[in-house]
C-alpha cells in the first residue's frame, strides 16, 4: 500500500522489496476481490498518481530535444523533423486506423487517449470534456496533459527558467501559420497536414490557443464537407471540392 512520505510530498509504495515489482493494477484488483473497498480507492487514485511523472518526463524532454535541434540546426530541422518521424509511422498508422471507423467511434478512441492523457496535478481532477454540435464533437482539454500541463505549468510553465523550452519564431504550415507556437505542440498541426495529403481531408482539426491559460480542443467534423476553409488555409491548404473522411 502506498504510503505518504512527507519530504517527497507525495505517496509512494514502500512494500517489502519482492512486492516492489507488483503492478498496482494487480493489488488494486486483489482488494476488490477481498472486498477492502476503502483500501482499493487509495490503490486506484495512486496507479494515476504513480504513472503520470514519467508520461511527464517523456513530454518535458520531446519538447527539450525539439528546442535543442532548433538551435543547433535551424529552426525548419524541427518541421523536418516532424513531418518524417510522424509520417513514417505514427500517424499513418492513426489515419489507417480511422479509416475503419465512425466518426463517433473516433472521438470515442480519442476521448480514452485524453482520459490517460489530460490530468490536472494542482486540483488532482480529469480535465476532459466532450461536447456535441450540430456540425462536430470536441474533445477538450482543459489543459491538455502534454503540451498545456507544460505551457501553464505544474506548477511552473517550461516556456520559463529553468526550463526556457522553445517556441516557433517565424510562421510555418506546421505551426499553423503562427509565430510563438510551441515546438512541442506544433506535431498537432502534423496531424492535420499530413491526412490532407494522404486523404484532403484532416481526422481532426485543433483549436489551440496562443493562451495557455486557455482550453484546447481537437475538433471532429461529422462530414468531411463541414469542416471550415480556415482549418485548410491556415496550414497552406485548400479544401477540395467535396468528399468523404
Amino acid at each position: 500500500m502506498p504510503n505518504f512520505v512527507a519530504h517527497l510530498r507525495r505517496m509512494l509504495r514502500q512494500d517489502p522489496l519482492p512486492q516492489l515489482g507488483v503492478s498496482t493494477a494487480s493489488q488494486l484488483e486483489r482488494s476488490i476481490d477481498a472486498g477492502r473497498l476503502d483500501e482499493a480507492r487509495e490503490l486506484a487514485r495512486y496507479a494515476e498518481a504513480e504513472r503520470r511523472p514519467l508520461h511527464d518526463l517523456f513530454a518535458d524532454w520531446i519538447w527539450h530535444l525539439l528546442t535543442r535541434v532548433s538551435a543547433n540546426y535551424g529552426e525548419a530541422e524541427v518541421g523536418r523533423m516532424l513531418r518524417e518521424t510522424q509520417s513514417s509511422w505514427m500517424m499513418k498508422r492513426v489515419w489507417k486506423s480511422f479509416q475503419k471507423m465512425t466518426v463517433l467511434e473516433r472521438v470515442q478512441m480519442t476521448a480514452e487517449m485524453m482520459r490517460s492523457h489530460a490530468f490536472d496535478h494542482m486540483s488532482g481532477t480529469q480535465t476532459v470534456t466532450v461536447v456535441e454540435e450540430e456540425d462536430r464533437y470536441s474533445v477538450v482539454m482543459d489543459p491538455c496533459g502534454s503540451g498545456g500541463r507544460m505551457r501553464r505549468g505544474d506548477p511552473q510553465s517550461r516556456l520559463d527558467p529553468p526550463y526556457g523550452f522553445g517556441v516557433s519564431q517565424e510562421a510555418h504550415d506546421w505551426t499553423w501559420g503562427q509565430k510563438g507556437v510551441p515546438y512541442y505542440c506544433s506535431h498537432c498541426a502534423l496531424n492535420e497536414i499530413l491526412p490532407m495529403e494522404w486523404g484532403g481531408y484532416p481526422l481532426w482539426v485543433t483549436g489551440y490557443d496562443p493562451d495557455a491559460s486557455k482550453p484546447c480542443a481537437w475538433h471532429f467534423y461529422k462530414t468531411a464537407d463541414a469542416i471550415p476553409e480556415h482549418y485548410f488555409t491556415r496550414v497552406g491548404r485548400t479544401k477540395p471540392a467535396s468528399g468523404t473522411y
